[in-house]
């Protein structure tokens, strides 16, 4: 099974490769520049429509023509290999200083999980721009009503208490793995089913064909309101969220903090002037009503890291995410 992911992985590097070598004319061209907020800038979404990173780049160019910083932007999806695609296709524009690419915890562990040929040192982290925390749910009816009821459940069932959540490798399964670490629950022996979105998750968890649900809090937000069908025994924030009577699994005696935060990343080989100038465009856009509107239309938490914070925050969740990865024998 070893020799079988290894060949996987290596395939998966290698289509990425083919991938970037396909779209890196296109994608050169559409980074032609101009003047002030005349020049064209390319947010690439590494994801494809209607996901979270394509909603966080159609937000960015929205804001940015409304703040009038930046008219011409163009919004191009790199779909596949977990953000991979996207961040191949980043790497391989060295210099080019009028490109920033989504990024967040998905494609920290996507590097460590899909052989690709890139890792985020492939990069120049721009900045964090927001985050949205992570929930640990069950339905109405569970017998779980903490996280210490679950905890002591886990234990006598790590291998065969079914949890769900997002894809193999991805936030939700990382979330599960650093849960049960602090509840003494090895990850390489939690029973984790893996669904494509959260609508899929809550169909496991109401079904019973699984038992507690790990991703997004707007996966669930709309299921564990009064009178909901799902019920949540945490957040993952360091403190409860406004509007929600929640206790946060920090204050249940477990130690994770964790969110799935969003930001972006630069090509290679840019100057600080040329960094500078990015992040400080980032810094324009957050400052102005049209983020503040995103924020509280998409439920973000305002995050915000300048360039060194995310630079030294990106070094710290790579290497928590390399020993993640290791402990669930991915």
């Amino acid at each position: 099974m070893r020799d079988r992911g290894v060949l996987l992985r290596a395939a998966g590097g290698f289509c990425a490769l083919l991938l970037v070598g396909v779209a890196l004319y296109d994608v050169r061209q559409s980074a032609a520049s101009g003047d002030g907020a005349q020049e064209k800038l390319l947010l690439i979404a590494p994801a494809g429509p209607g996901g979270g990173w394509d909603s966080l780049a159609r937000e960015m160019q929205n804001g940015l023509r409304e703040e009038d910083l930046r008219f011409n932007v163009e919004v191009r999806n790199a779909e596949g290999a977990g953000g991979t695609i996207g961040l191949a296709q980043t790497a391989s524009r060295e210099g080019q200083d009028n490109v920033l690419t989504m990024t967040g915890l998905g494609m920290v562990g996507a590097v460590e999980t899909t052989g690709s040929p890139y890792t985020m040192a492939d990069s120049t982290p721009i900045a964090q721009l927001a985050s949205e925390y992570l929930a640990v749910v069950v339905p109405e009816d569970s017998p779980y009503e903490s996280l210490d009821d679950l905890a002591e459940d886990w234990r006598e069932r790590s291998g065969n208490l079914p949890v769900a959540g997002g894809s193999m490798g991805g936030v939700d399964q990382i979330f599960a793995a650093r849960v049960a670490q602090a509840m003494d629950i090895a990850p390489g022996d939690i029973n984790y089913l893996p669904y494509s979105g959260g609508g899929e998750v809550l169909t496991s968890l109401l079904s019973g064909t699984s038992e507690v649900g790990f991703g997004s809090l707007s996966d669930f937000s709309d299921q564990i309101e009064d009178g909901g069908p799902m019920r949540a025994l945490a957040v993952s924030s360091p403190e409860r969220l406004d509007g929600m009577d929640t206790p946060t699994i920090v204050e249940q005696g477990y130690d994770v903090e964790m969110s799935n935060w969003r930001g972006v990343i630069a090509p290679p080989g840019l100057t600080e002037e040329e960094a500078d100038d990015l992040e400080q465009l980032v810094i324009d856009l957050l400052a102005g009503e049209a983020w503040a509107d995103t924020l509280e239309r998409n439920r973000w938490t305002d995050t915000f890291q300048s360039r060194p914070e995310f630079e030294e925050f990106l070094a710290e969740e790579v290497a928590l995410t390399q020993e993640t990865v290791k402990e669930l024998g991915l």
